[in-house]
């Protein structure tokens, strides 16, 4: 019994090593400028509308709209179209980068406390000068306001 663990463990960690490894480079780092973190859909709501009218940053909720199930979703209809299935949220950062005002949702994203809406400014790298722009416009207003690093899924979505 004991030859057929060592058999297993050293034919099959060569597997289990390429698959994370496969897995690991699906992701890439994102620095993502966070106004709020709210476990309330209704708060961040508001939060997005007043900073993007305050700050002159537009406001681009992406079609998501809350969803008690995954957080966040886009509509039926929208799902039905790209043939996924409902629920469904990608995280910012995939294909979207770069400054306006969005909520989305902290399980999507590994570094970030799970269970909250998260109002973000902007989405990149934050040695982009377009990002550290809105990070010094942000902040005159939003003193709590900070840049969180997380890494975003980027693999296929079927």
């Amino acid at each position: 019994m004991k030859l057929k663990s060592v058999f297993t463990f050293v034919f099959l960690s060569p597997v289990f090593f390429l698959y994370s490894q496969e897995n690991e480079d699906a992701y890439i780092k994102k620095d993502f400028l966070v106004i709020q973190s709210t476990k309330s859909y209704k708060t961040a709501m508001t939060t997005a509308k007043l900073a993007s009218a305050s700050v002159g940053i537009d406001l681009r909720l992406r079609g998501l709209t809350e969803n008690k199930i995954s957080g966040l979703s886009f509509s039926k209809e929208d799902c039905k179209k790209e043939d996924v299935e409902y629920p469904a949220y990608y995280a910012r950062g995939r294909w979207d980068d770069g400054v306006y005002m969005s909520i989305e949702y902290s399980n999507a994203y590994s570094e970030f406390t799970k269970g909250y809406y998260i109002v973000i400014a902007a989405s990149g790298s934050k040695d982009d000068a377009e990002i550290k722009n809105a990070f010094k416009k942000i902040k005159l207003r939003y003193r709590d306001a900070y840049i969180k690093s997380s890494k975003v899924y980027m693999g296929c979505m079927h």
